[in-house]
């Protein structure tokens, strides 16, 4: 940031470190507020690039969103927003499924399968040393490795295979589960050391039945995408495929290894995909475009971007976070207080074999849902999410009047059923001194909008 040196002209009213970073100056009839940063240069930065993986738990954009809204009110001003919040929820909550594996018995003594009795013997039982799983945890794992050659030879069930858990574990909610178009294909791009190890086994026509199921379950399939963050013809020709075999025309897609670069959204956006959710870190969960928001990225017209925030092998992984259960849960329910601070959508990445051994994640995906399920999010796909977003998006005040104790609001969209219904969210002005905001007493009501060209009511 930077800091303000002659301070004579005005009064400070933000410091930090004993620094003036903000300052409140008189110019003829109306008042300027001076904060030390560039606030569109750090949103363009925020939603192209992303923040570092040590900011990564910190909704930066949705703070600069405060921040303003902060300055008008304690300036005395009314202000009347749309917040990112359906009617009669929270905030969203969109389930997703990356689908990398199907079943373990499609890889025989290939990397995947000798890394499995690895974690599923040593690393298992590493992690219960460190107090980071209990040993029936690793029984379950040392159980599941001595039955792989009765799993091989059909004997018992693949415990790879988790969609029917899913649909049973998530009855009466919605995800999205994003599937591979092409086996045996890691990419034309071979950027890293183990390139190779990105090919699948599978792909969607292998498991049509079940992506139709799911579909008619209410659910959504999306494409996991292998080149299509680098090569136009290849995003076109993953989408069709995935479309075919799905039955579904609209498609979303995230990228296999969160692959992206600077050509990306325009791509998707010339090959047709309604949006993209590959945003998010490998490494850590929290925010990399420092919002909670579906975004337009730069350069696009109709592409929505909606991030990722919390990915399990991220939380788990030795090479990643590698939290026991209770640190991984503190840190979830730490983005669910933000979610319900900001509104906005909560993305969460819980993989097709996470279930099944050697993860066994799947008793704190169970009360990571519980937990979800007991501060009144709406859960719905990603293009559900993303399409209310659009919709919101449509929204424009063409007048916004306070006259006297009464509010005159018209508004005008080319949208016709919004559903779940937006809000209409009415700040009340805070006239107070700008050193001393310590108000945190809801200064504000809410109107649930049903479409009305003109609303007038007292406030």
């Amino acid at each position: 940031m930077s800091t303000f040196k002659n301070v004579s002209d005005g009064d400070i009213f933000l410091e930090m470190n004993s620094e003036v970073i903000g300052l409140k100056i008189q110019e003829d009839n109306q008042i300027v507020l001076r904060i030390g940063y560039n606030l569109f240069e750090e949103v363009a930065y925020l939603l192209s690039e992303g923040q570092p993986i040590e900011n990564a738990l910190i909704p930066a954009l949705e703070i600069h969103i405060s921040i303003l809204r902060k300055l008008i009110t304690n300036a005395g001003i009314p202000l009347v927003e749309i917040p990112p919040i359906p009617a009669g929820y929270d905030f969203i909550t969109c389930l997703t499924h990356d689908v990398d594996f199907i079943k373990i018995c499609n890889h025989l003594f290939d990397h995947s399968m000798w890394g499995f009795i690895y974690r599923g013997v040593f690393e298992c039982f590493k992690d219960f040393l460190k107090g980071k799983i209990s040993f029936t945890r690793v029984l379950q794992n040392w159980k599941a490795v001595s039955s792989l050659p009765f799993v091989y030879l059909g004997l018992i069930n693949d415990f790879w295979y988790q969609f029917e858990r899913y649909l049973r574990i998530e009855t009466g909610i919605k995800s999205t589960y994003f599937f591979i178009p092409f086996k045996n294909k890691p990419g034309m791009k071979n950027l890293f050391p183990y390139a190779s190890w990105r090919m699948a086994k599978y792909d969607i026509a292998d498991v049509k039945l079940i992506a139709q199921k799911i579909i008619k379950s209410g659910n959504e399939v999306g494409v996991h995408g292998i080149d299509a963050w680098h090569a136009d013809g290849s995003a076109y020709q993953e989408k069709k495929r995935v479309s075919t075999i799905a039955g579904e025309s609209d498609l979303g897609i995230r990228m296999h290894w969160l692959l992206s670069n600077n050509q990306t959204f325009q791509i998707l956006e010339g090959a047709g995909y309604s949006y993209d959710s590959t945003f998010g870190y490998n490494e850590t969960v929290g925010y990399r475009g420092g919002t909670t928001q579906v975004f337009r990225p730069f350069k696009v017209k109709n592409l929505l971007e909606l991030p990722m925030h919390i990915q399990d092998t991220a939380l788990f992984h030795t090479r990643r976070m590698s939290l026991n259960e209770k640190q991984a849960f503190n840190i979830c329910k730490k983005l669910i207080i933000n979610a319900l601070k900001y509104g906005g959508v909560l993305t969460i990445n819980w993989h097709q074999r996470s279930l099944g051994p050697e993860r066994l994640w799947e008793d704190f995906y169970i009360r990571l849902l519980e937990e979800l399920r007991d501060n009144r999010p709406w859960f719905a796909t990603l293009s559900q999410a993303v399409g209310w977003f659009r919709k919101r998006r449509s929204v424009s005040f063409d007048e916004v009047q306070f006259i006297g104790d009464k509010l005159r609001i018209c508004l005008r969209s080319s949208e016709t059923d919004i559903q779940p219904p937006l809000l209409i969210r009415i700040h009340r002005p805070q006239i107070k001194n700008f050193k001393n905001n310590s108000n945190h007493l809801k200064n504000y009501f809410d109107l649930t909008w049903s479409g009305e060209r003109k609303i007038e009511i007292q406030i």
